[in-house]
């Protein structure tokens, strides 16, 4: 019996809000959509911001077989009584592996958050996946968006109650974290880190949990990480979109359990197409190798 597991996650904000503009081509991406992640060949994909039902089926019924999802994948709500909408605000995923058992979890309710915010219900969504060496389980995790000092405190808020979900649920298996964090790993990105250019608190928070980043936190280029590029895609570039300079929003982090550790074998950005983006986001990869310890 091998005493490794290679694993391929990918992270990716799909974009596929509950309401159309027709701006952000939402059913031409949407169209072309799982062709794409399948290509990625991922044995487990996060994707955030799949809020519409349609594209929620459409993606499951491309993909599944040969991957599996939660239980409440296609469960629906309505919002204004006539638009439907997911359960899970937004969180979609998906393992090659077998799921045994799954929970979403909203954030709670700020008194001052978007009406957007509230309508999807962003939150965290454990997933426990059977694999040749036990129990893996996966955080998919989607933060409160926004560019200023309040909204910073807000996500740093939201990643507190998860975390401690987390620790109670994982009993020690190895974690992989996957989401869209709404921060970059500092302050001034691509900056290094320095008094100066100190780490963002959500980045902080994930480090302090025991995460690590497979991807260099504040690389030289920019484009080596930056998931959020209105520079080269014009869905990020739209007018009304709030930041305007490349950043890096979007994670796949890992933690070690008590019985084995993680090893990077490679990460880097996916679905960047030239002139023919799938979202406003890049998405994430990161090749993995987990390791049993000897005792």
């Amino acid at each position: 019996m091998s005493n490794t597991l290679s694993l391929r996650v990918v992270s990716f904000n799909a974009w596929a809000l509950p309401l159309s503009i027709p701006s952000q081509q939402k059913r031409r991406r949407m169209r072309r959509l799982p062709q794409a992640l399948a290509a990625l060949d991922a044995d487990v994909i996060v994707l955030q911001e799949m809020f519409d039902m349609r594209a929620r089926r459409h993606v499951l019924r491309e993909l599944c077989p040969p991957y599996v999802t939660t239980p409440d994948a296609l469960d629906s709500r309505r919002i204004l009584r006539l638009v439907p909408i997911d359960v899970t605000g937004g969180l979609l995923v998906l393992s090659r592996l077998p799921i045994t058992g799954s929970r979403f979890f909203p954030h709670p309710p700020d008194a001052g958050s978007k009406p957007d915010e509230r309508v999807g219900r962003k939150g965290a969504m454990i997933v426990h996946l059977d694999t040749p060496l036990g129990n893996v389980t996966v955080l998919a995790v989607h933060l409160y968006a926004g560019t200023k000092p309040k909204h910073a405190e807000v996500r740093r808020a939201q990643l507190g109650p998860v975390l401690e979900v987390l620790n109670r649920e994982a009993n020690g298996s190895p974690v992989v974290f996957a989401g869209d964090v709404n921060a970059s790993p500092t302050e001034s990105y691509p900056e290094a880190a320095d008094p100066k250019n100190p780490p963002t608190a959500e980045y902080a928070a994930l480090i302090e949990a025991g995460f690590s980043d497979p991807l260099p936190p504040n690389p030289t280029p920019a484009s080596r990480t930056a998931t959020w590029v209105p520079s080269r895609n014009r869905y990020a570039a739209l007018p009304y979109q709030e930041t305007k300079t490349d950043a890096r929003y979007d994670y796949v982090l890992v933690r070690s359990g008590s019985a084995h550790v993680w090893a990077v074998k490679d990460a880097r950005t996916v679905l960047d197409e030239a002139g023919a983006h799938l979202s406003d986001h890049l998405g994430v990869q990161v090749e993995l190798e987990l390791v049993a310890q000897r005792p």
